[in-house]
């Protein structure tokens, strides 16, 4: 799935990735004939779909309604949407579109996430800067280590409002958008506003490597003596479990008591990175414990019906009594089984942000080269549960703390969330990082609004915790 198709002048639904268990391979299926690109391809999804699939029974009662004439790309969206079973696979939008989980693309062209560009990314809101002239603005979500684009001191949060000395507009934003995500435009020059001061700044980028890690940010947060880890993690992904663990070595040097997980861009990815991940939290006495199970179709006759997934070498790194999760819309897949596979060993999780996505199922995922196009095929094989069987989060998980409801227990809200605001660590204009901390802590929290002028429009809200912070415009509730 591709961001683009996402656009909309109001917070979109979400990407949502995979889950990869270890997946020993069925890529070589039995092609015959001749070397039409489109029906070699249909017959891989054919023999992956009759063999794996979830809801296979239906696809066995129902293929000969398939349109084996359809182009390969179209194909397997074609055919699942002929299915009436696999309701759990995907979602169908506020448009009444079916959007599946399941997925094939072609990753011919990818290499590993060393990318060539400018470090941006974007949330799929766009902004209206000028609503009588139609002018919008792209809010950037993820500014990456090592880039053009943290280079220059673009923040998170900060909002693109010219592109070229060009407003960016309704004839426009498609095309400037697909050039900052794709890394497709020669050069950059954009002008940004930063919602925390109102600032105003022109930069201009060029291409450079830099890697696409989902190891955002990590730091220790020292709130009256209490040492809190904070990590930002976007994507489970195995190539950066080594940088991962490091991120929380690094943390625990520090002598980290308390953590807070942000999971709030995190569309879920491999299951073994999200083992790896929780049993760096967890203390020793979890280790081995069964973290999750997966349940595929009695009929599936390439992998077991069911797998168990436990903790491995838990209490090696960090031992945590608890842990606190910043989550959103965008939570889903491995993001939610870390939420749900904690819990299910009884380990407290408290969620701070909004309800998750409810993706309760996964994929065994293959590439495979045809015709010369390598592709990778993720359908639905299996559903999950926790360790004592319980599965049912297909509708999200509802956080602790709603940062959407303003009658929330911590008096603070943003009817946006999770709209970026301010820098990753920056508690005084993160209201969710904010409301975590209060509520580890159990300190109060208060809120107020800045406003500039008319022309300048509207200022993240400013947040102080147990006292006024230097800076902050507002006073503490006490």
């Amino acid at each position: 799935m591709n961001k683009l198709w996402r656009l909309s002048y109001i917070i979109a639904l979400i990407f949502v990735a995979c889950t990869q268990p270890q997946y020993p391979g069925i890529d070589s299926p039995n092609v015959i004939g001749g070397s039409d690109k489109d029906q070699n391809i249909i017959l891989y999804i054919n023999h992956r779909l009759e063999k794996e699939y979830y809801w296979l029974d239906e696809v066995e009662e129902k293929k000969s309604q398939f349109n084996r004439n359809a182009k390969w790309e179209n194909y397997l969206d074609e055919s699942l949407s002929r299915l009436s079973t696999n309701t759990d696979d995907g979602y169908v939008t506020q448009k009444g579109q079916r959007v599946f989980y399941s997925y094939i693309k072609d990753i011919s062209a990818q290499t590993r996430a060393e990318v060539n560009g400018f470090g941006i990314g974007l949330h799929y809101t766009i902004a209206t800067i000028d609503p009588e002239n139609n002018y919008y603005g792209f809010v950037v979500e993820e500014v990456y280590p090592n880039s053009q684009a943290e280079a220059a001191g673009v923040l998170r949060g900060d909002v693109i409002t010219k592109i070229g000395g060009v407003n960016i507009s309704a004839s426009n934003y498609y095309q400037h958008f697909t050039s900052i995500e794709n890394n497709s435009a020669t050069q950059l020059k954009m002008s940004l506003k930063r919602q925390t001061n109102g600032e105003v700044y022109d930069v201009t980028l060029n291409k450079s490597a830099y890697s696409k890690t989902p190891v955002l940010h990590h730091e220790v947060i020292d709130v009256e003596g209490k040492r809190i880890g904070y990590l930002v993690y976007t994507s489970f992904v195995a190539e950066y479990d080594q940088e991962l663990v490091a991120a929380i070595e690094a943390m625990k040097s520090e002598g980290v008591e308390e953590f807070i997980l942000d999971l709030r861009c995190n569309g879920g990815g491999s299951m073994n990175s999200a083992i790896t991940l929780c049993s760096a939290l967890v203390p020793e006495q979890y280790n081995g414990a069964v973290w999750c199970s997966v349940e595929r179709n009695k009929r599936n006759t390439q992998m077991e019906q069911s797998s168990e997934f436990r903790l491995k070498d838990a209490g090696k790194m960090l031992s945590l009594e608890r842990l606190t999760v910043i989550c959103s819309g965008y939570s889903a897949s491995a993001s939610e089984l870390v939420i749900m596979g904690l819990r299910g060993l009884d380990f407290p999780v408290t969620l701070i942000g909004s309800q998750t996505e409810g993706k309760n199922c996964g994929m065994d995922v293959t590439r495979k080269n045809i015709d010369g196009i390598t592709l990778e095929f993720a359908p639905i094989t299996f559903l999950c549960f926790d360790a004592k069987g319980f599965g049912g989060w297909g509708e999200g998980i509802k956080p602790d703390v709603d940062l959407t409801n303003e009658g929330n227990e911590m008096g603070v809200s943003d009817r946006n969330y999770p709209l970026p605001r301010a820098d990753w660590g920056d508690y005084h204009y993160d209201v969710a990082l904010a409301a975590a901390i209060a509520k580890i802590t159990d300190k109060k929290i208060s809120q107020g609004a800045t406003r500039a002028s008319a022309s300048d429009g509207d200022i993240a809200p400013a947040l102080s915790i147990a006292k006024p912070m230097e800076g902050t415009r507002i006073y503490v509730s006490e």
